[in-house]
């Protein structure tokens, strides 16, 4: 009886083990699955907010700020030409064409002039190429919601560290636009928010529509970004957090003494980080973190140089980045 007895131990012992072993594979599978899933649906949608026509309202929550914006994207002869205006103060207007993007501000009479901008979109932001964010975020496909009168697919983008935020994005299944986005932080309190309220997809749309409705003259304050080659960038960057790397690197000129700012921005894929490197007009000077909404910044001088880094990411990123910086004759002394 002892052998049956002991036989039927380590079988059940077994089947047990076997039990949890299939558990495990199926929990695995099933975690596969939604992020699988969830890349199909990221996907779709970058690929829908570049190709379709469409126009519609958006709200744009941020610090505490709500700004109704009315958005126009249209492709035309395969490029992308987008309008953005916001309808409250502050007043502003963006339009983005294929080589250039200008941003109008009535309220400063200024205007902003990006030959070769890096961002493809002032509304959301989304990767061309989804492999490169599997090191900094872990995807999940969520519930269908209602936005906008449009059952939409939540996404789940969480932080694998705490050097970026998380976000949610919701994808119309119809169309799969982005009708939503949150950004939340290590908190999970939201800091951004960006909803369409009313959405039209088109056949087409006339360039017409496209075009800016503000209009300017002399007396405006006009800041022009030229677009630099990496090669001549005489910084490195040694406390960079995993998964960043440089996506631009633009010189801004501004006013009549045409003053020059280097603006370098890094990104992961979702969240981007700019570093601007000015020449310091006055010695005193205390570098501290500073936070206004869902922006960090972090300021400090090297060898002649203001160096600010700010950006939708955590104040350790900025600090750790900042720190980090160094030229590049310093760097190899």
């Amino acid at each position: 009886m002892r052998g049956i007895v002991f036989d039927w131990q380590n079988t059940m012992g077994r089947r047990i083990f076997l039990a949890f072993l299939m558990v495990l594979t199926i929990s695995s599978a099933a975690a596969e699955e939604k992020q699988g899933d969830a890349n199909s649906w990221l996907m779709a949608a970058q690929r829908a907010k570049a190709q379709l026509n469409y126009r519609g309202m958006v709200s744009y929550i941020k610090d505490n700020h709500l700004e109704n914006l009315q958005v126009v994207h249209s492709v035309i002869d395969g490029e992308e030409y987008e309008r953005l205006l916001s309808v409250n103060s502050p007043l502003r207007e963006i339009v983005r064409e294929p080589e250039k993007v200008t941003c109008y501000f009535p309220d400063s009479h200024s205007l902003s002039v990006d030959h070769k901008p890096a961002q493809r979109s002032f509304l959301l932001e989304l990767p061309e190429d989804l492999r490169g964010l599997s090191v900094s975020y872990a995807l999940e496909l969520g519930e269908s919601e209602t936005i906008a009168q449009r059952r939409a697919r939540k996404i789940k983008i969480r932080p694998l560290d705490d050097f970026r935020y998380g976000r949610n994005i919701w994808v119309d299944e119809e169309s799969k636009l982005p009708l939503k986005f949150e950004l939340r932080d290590e908190n999970g309190q939201i800091l951004e928010e960006m909803q369409f309220n009313t959405l039209s997809i088109e056949a087409s749309i006339p360039k017409a529509d496209l075009a800016p409705t503000t209009r300017y003259d002399e007396s405006w304050l006009v800041k022009r970004h030229e677009s630099l080659s990496a090669d001549t960038l005489k910084w490195t960057f040694d406390g960079v957090p995993e998964g960043f790397r440089l996506i631009a690197y633009t010189r801004l000129k501004r006013g009549s003494d045409n003053r020059a700012i280097d603006h370098i921005l890094l990104g992961d894929g979702l969240s981007s980080v700019s570093i601007y490197i000015d020449q310091l007009m006055q010695d005193i000077f205390i570098s501290q973190p500073r936070k206004v909404g869902a922006i960090n910044a972090y300021t400090r001088k090297l060898d002649g140089n203001l160096i600010t880094v700010m950006g939708e990411v955590p104040s350790k990123t900025v600090q750790a980045i900042a720190n980090g910086i160094r030229q590049q004759d310093a760097a190899n002394r």
